[in-house]
């Protein structure tokens, strides 16, 4: 895509209004899913993100983002 979209991966700096809470983010390897994943993990929240399993390759980006930001990712989506 371009030009490629910004979602937050190194622009968005949280302050921790989540600590301590759990997010479940469904379609959380793209778009709109993806930018609030990575929101809601610097902002200190655990993050359960579900997607397609053709989507595995950008699901496990997104859960690196997560897991740097120093909170709990998790997967729903990856078949058995």
């Amino acid at each position: 895509m371009s030009p490629v979209p910004d979602h937050g991966e190194e622009s968005y700096i949280g302050s921790d209004r989540l600590k301590g809470r759990k997010a479940l983010i469904t379609g959380g390897d793209s778009g709109i899913g993806r930018a609030a994943a990575i929101a809601y993990a610097r902002e200190g929240a655990d993050v359960v993100i579900s997607y397609l399993p053709e989507e595995q390759s950008d699901a496990d980006q997104v859960l690196e983002y997560i897991k740097k930001s120093g909170v709990k990712g998790l997967e729903f989506g990856r078949p058995p």
